[in-house]
């Protein structure tokens, strides 16, 4: 997997979004799966519900990220720490532990019902493309995992 953040902005506020392992993971949990997360928003009628729990775990994965970027930029051990150089893709962590600076503010994971309101702000269809966009970016080319999104059709 490309470990990459992007960002959804809805004229009020700026949210990270990551589609990670531990996105896939609850995927898997809750629908058996990204792909069979996908069929649901592959129909005439989308599921609702499919897509608040995809973009749900998808932003507060970026949020995590991004809290441990700010929490632990001691020196060169950064864990999980968004490189700009890299346009948003991330560096791996060495084995070290990270140092905590307590007196940042950690930003708080969004909950169901404030991202159901973000998707009225913005639009079911704007977020679904930039779910699908961030899923397909990544994951590397040719990558033939059970839970990989097929990529023809979409937008």
């Amino acid at each position: 997997m490309i470990d990459k953040l992007e960002y959804l902005d809805d004229g009020e506020a700026r949210y990270p979004m990551a589609f990670t392992v531990n996105v896939m993971e609850a995927a898997e949990e809750k629908y058996g799966g990204v792909e069979s997360w996908a069929k649901l928003m592959d129909q005439k009628e989308p599921s609702y519900k499919a897509l608040k729990f995809m973009v749900l775990e998808i932003i507060n994965e970026g949020i995590d990220i991004q809290n441990d970027s700010q929490l632990c930029a001691a020196g060169g051990r950064i864990s999980g720490a968004v490189n700009r150089k890299n346009q948003g893709e991330m560096r791996s962590a060495p084995s070290e532990q990270c140092d905590y600076d307590f007196d940042r503010v950690r930003r708080t994971p969004l909950t169901s019902k404030q991202v159901g309101r973000l998707i009225t702000r913005v639009g079911m269809d704007e977020i679904g493309i930039k779910v699908f966009k961030l899923i397909q970016e990544s994951l590397p080319k040719g990558d033939n995992t059970k839970n990989a999104v097929p990529t023809k059709g979409r937008r």
